[in-house]
């Protein structure tokens, strides 16, 4: 323990210094310590005492892996103030693994208490205008355990205390680091003493703010790394400070003079297909930074298919009549709320130009704002949880998949770019997806070999487990349908090709494509824990690797039809819910639980059924006007269902957000008409 000691006065002073270590709730009684000290006029000392042993110690983790005790430290001088500050005992650790042709030093992997995970994050955004708030602070928490996520990554961002507190407790790991583009990369060692001066006081700040913090378990300079002189300064200040965690160089694939290889690349950041996640063989090997090589290998530090649509309810938030009507008429609009900016190829993203090819591709036409709505939470739902899945099913590979960070999961602003859950916290098609991937307990179908994959990213094993996998045809029917033995997996073990569905042949373009569906329910001793569907085409997406390699999005040779969904049918869906009082996160004292009913009587899927808790009138019709409680979390939701199939999905929210109106759950799909309930 040390703690700083500060003589303000114009003469030496004397005094004893105490300090205390209490433990968490039934960890063992308080640890006391004295030491007197003599501090000069107008100084600081640091006053170090002798190494503590804590016997048994509560050890803190991630929130998927354990549980988070904290300790406190409070310190005192007998004639002047005192210091309370918390922290958390566990060891992280970061190594390069898997040499390979496309990684020849190996990629970055982090383990927390000698146990390896996979970093499943996003880069987080602060306020537009720099506005703290706990509260606010306490919203996106929840929100983020939600759709679990173990990690943020502060690029450049610097927060308040309450921050960093707020996620110790929460048990979200952070990615710290500085920003790119900027006077933080220097482009030469040759750096004024000035520049330097500033490097170091920042790294001493950044490192006593952060120091004493469980949640913060690395740190990171951004695209290119530290130059010489800027590294150590830095890292001296670091190591004055006692900031002790896993320092990387660089974002990319970059090494420095002291910390060498990062083992990291970046990108992409604009539209790619699901399946262009699970390429592990493609690469430019003439960018030695591995920037926009895309495929689930390694570590990626910011990457995501770029546009992301909110739902309606929060489009009419923010958008105007005209942003409105462009966003479904007008490919080549210029977007306020993406970046605003001319063009659609390489690092230029103020148009859904990408997005919109590939959705009226693959999906087909819209005919309307809704219709244009329908369709972008489809797409995105499949492509963010591509992403995660494929990260979660290469981990055994030989260079495995070690974290992907995707970019980004919010935005200081209500935004159509790079955000998983938007600024009134609605949740749109390409959060559910995310959450979908990264459930604790999960069965998921590959989309480079067709085969199924059962993992569990909790703490703890789990045995019991089996999976079963149907494949449906358009018309209903089930072509195949296969059950695996029982399983057993370890904590944070991913089991490979447990199945291998049945699947129609591939099609090339002339041959007419056919949509089906596979789906994956995962159970424990007999129970679901986890259902997964996924559409697929026989005629499939195929990227033109020597066009995307460096470039942001992929260049498409061809795209896979889906478009025989527009030919669904309507199925016809019942629902009934219930609302009690039941203590939530952050702050929720309600849940409103709905079970969610197929009842057509022929053979139709009732597809992407999306539920959404609203204000509503005694008699179960919704209030008028802008009625959607956004702040409710959702066990599940874009569902899809077969003729006699249920689900229950359950909504935890507060009270408050109501305003005194009866809660009505609205239910919805792709097939399937808005029927209302009153909860």
């Amino acid at each position: 323990m040390k703690t700083d000691v500060t003589n303000n006065s114009g003469s030496s002073q004397t005094g004893t210094v105490t300090a205390t270590i209490t433990p968490p709730s039934g960890a063992g009684s308080p640890i006391t310590v004295t030491q007197s000290v003599t501090v000069k006029a107008n100084t600081t000392t640091t006053v170090s005492f002798a190494p503590i042993t804590i016997s048994n110690p509560k050890v803190w983790w991630p929130y998927q892996m354990g549980a988070q005790p904290l300790y406190s430290l409070d310190t005192s001088i007998a004639q002047s103030n005192s210091t309370h500050e918390t922290f958390g005992i566990r060891t992280v650790t970061s190594s390069l693994v898997g040499k390979s042709s496309e990684a020849p030093s190996g990629v970055r992997q982090y383990a927390i208490n000698g146990v390896k995970f996979l970093v499943r994050g996003g880069g987080f955004a602060p306020d537009l205008f720099l506005h703290y708030s706990a509260a606010d602070t306490a919203r996106q928490i929840a929100i983020l355990r939600n759709m679990g996520m173990n990690t943020i990554r502060l690029e450049g961002h610097f927060m308040p205390d309450d921050f960093y507190q707020q996620m110790d407790a929460a048990g979200i790991m952070i990615d710290a680091g500085t920003q790119c583009c900027d006077a933080w990369e220097p482009s030469s060692n040759n750096v004024s003493s000035a520049m330097l001066a500033t490097f170091s006081l920042s790294a001493l700040t950044i490192g006593q703010n952060e120091r004493n913090h469980p949640s913060v378990i690395t740190f990171s300079w951004s695209d290119n790394a530290p130059v010489a002189s800027e590294e150590t300064a830095m890292l001296n200040s670091f190591a004055k400070a006692d900031f002790q965690v896993p320092f990387v160089s660089s974002a990319e694939y970059n090494s420095s003079p002291m910390l060498g290889q990062a083992g990291e690349k970046e990108g992409p950041y604009d539209y790619v297909s699901p399946s262009y996640w699970y390429d592990t063989t493609h690469f430019d090997s003439s960018d030695s930074t591995r920037t926009n090589v895309g495929g689930s290998w390694g570590f990626d530090s910011e990457q995501s298919a770029g546009d992301t649509v909110p739902t309606l309810d929060s489009l009419n938030r923010f958008m105007s009549t005209t942003d409105l009507a462009n966003l479904w008429q007008n490919t080549s609009a210029q977007q306020y709320h993406a970046n605003y900016e001319t063009g659609h190829t390489g690092y230029e993203f103020g148009e859904l130009f990408n997005f919109d090819a590939a959705m009226q591709a693959r999906y087909g036409n819209w005919s309307s704002l809704a219709t244009y709505v329908r369709e972008a939470q489809v797409q995105d739902y499949e492509n963010t949880r591509a992403q995660f899945e494929a990260f979660v099913d290469h981990v055994n590979n030989a260079t495995p998949a070690t974290g992907t960070i995707y970019w980004q999961v919010n935005k200081g602003w209500p935004s159509l770019l790079w955000n998983l859950y938007n600024t009134d916290s609605d949740q749109a098609g390409s959060f559910f997806g995310a959450k979908k991937a990264n459930e604790g307990l999960h069965a998921l179908y590959a989309q480079d070999n067709g085969t199924v994959t059962v993992d569990n990213l909790n703490g703890v094993g789990a045995s019991g487990l089996t999976v079963e996998s149907k494949v449906h045809n358009l018309a209903g029917t089930v072509t195949d349908d296969q059950t695996s033995g029982s399983l057993s997996l370890n904590a944070q073990q991913v089991r490979n090709s447990v199945l291998t569905p049945k699947v129609p042949a591939v099609t090339k373009p002339g041959t007419k494509a056919s949509t089906y569906f596979v789906e994956l329910l995962l159970k424990q001793n007999g129970t679901v824990v986890d259902r997964n569907v996924y559409w697929q085409s026989t005629q499939q997406d195929v990227v033109d690797w020597a066009s995307s390699q460096g470039n942001p999005q992929a260049t498409m040779s061809q795209f896979a039809d889906l478009t025989a969904l527009q030919s669904l049918g309507t199925a016809k869906v019942s629902a009934v819910a219930s609302t009690a009082s039941k203590p939530g996160p952050n702050g929720a004292d309600t849940a409103t639980t709905v079970t969610i009913t197929n009842t057509s009587t022929t053979p139709i899927v009732g597809f992407f059924l999306r539920s959404d808790i609203r204000r509503g009138n005694a008699d179960g019709t919704e209030q008028a006007g802008d009625n959607q409680v956004a702040s409710g979390l959702w066990s599940d939701n874009d569902i899809t269902l077969w003729p006699g199939e249920s689900q229950t999905v359950s909504v935890s929210y507060k009270a408050a957000d109501l305003n005194g109106a009866t809660p009505v759950v609205s239910v919805s799909g792709w097939n399937v008409p808005k029927i209302d309930v009153k909860g």
